[in-house]
């Protein structure tokens, strides 16, 4: 039987192989609370039972790039607009003394 991409078998233990395709698509999954490729289901009606590390390592990291990318932009976004409004002062500035000429 090959296994996934490369000979990888990236399936969690909670998938069952083997299962007849007259069973259904859902039989082979019925025992998995959740799917992480690489990674372990927890089990069905618990929080994090039987949950790898990964997820949480994995959660917290995008939490946390997700946060560090809304800094910057809001920082970008801000840096802009602070240079727009100084360049539309300038320019009206320039723009009402050219008038009292």
């Amino acid at each position: 039987m090959r296994q996934g991409f490369g000979g990888w078998d990236s399936a969690p233990g909670c998938v069952q192989h083997h299962v007849a395709g007259s069973e259904g698509v859902y039989k082979p999954y019925q025992n998995c609370a959740d799917f992480f490729t690489f990674g372990h289901g927890s089990k069905l009606g618990t929080l994090s039972s039987g949950v790898n590390s990964s997820y949480w390592v994995l959660t917290a990291l995008g939490f946390i790039a997700m946060v560090a990318f809304l800094v910057w932009w809001v920082v970008l976004e801000d840096r802009k607009l602070k240079a727009q409004a100084a360049h539309l002062l300038e320019v009206g500035i320039s723009s009402t003394m050219m008038r009292e000429r």
